[in-house]
């Protein structure tokens, strides 16, 4: 039996949509923290949406949010369930500015 896993990863965005994580194949993930953070002297807005592989669909997290100088944002209410090849997905009105922390525990799914 494959164990979980758990995985701390950081993406700092772009101006263009990058993706933040994805679960593996042969993997789901369950994002249990999203911690956003504006490194930059200025005010810098981001949008986050999560990508349902499944449904060939996105869905959105959060929409242009603004981000006031040098100020983080933790989103950890509720877990986040993805099935393998989902993914988060985001981008920064300014490059270099935001940087996104997702905190995800990988379950092996069996081949049935």
């Amino acid at each position: 039996m494959i164990p979980d896993k758990k995985r701390t990863l950081s993406v700092e965005l772009t101006t263009a949509n990058q993706d933040v994580y994805t679960a593996p194949a042969s993997f789901s993930g369950d994002i249990n923290s999203i911690i956003v953070s504006n490194t930059s002297g200025s005010s810098v807005t981001f949008s986050l949406d999560w990508y349902d592989d499944s449904a060939t669909a996105y869905h959105t997290i959060a929409e242009t949010v603004t981000m006031t100088p040098n100020s983080i944002l933790q989103i950890t209410e509720y877990p986040l369930y993805l099935e393998k090849n989902d993914k988060i997905r985001g981008l920064a009105s300014s490059n270099s500015s935001i940087t996104v922390t997702v905190s995800a525990e990988e379950r092996f799914i069996p081949v049935a």
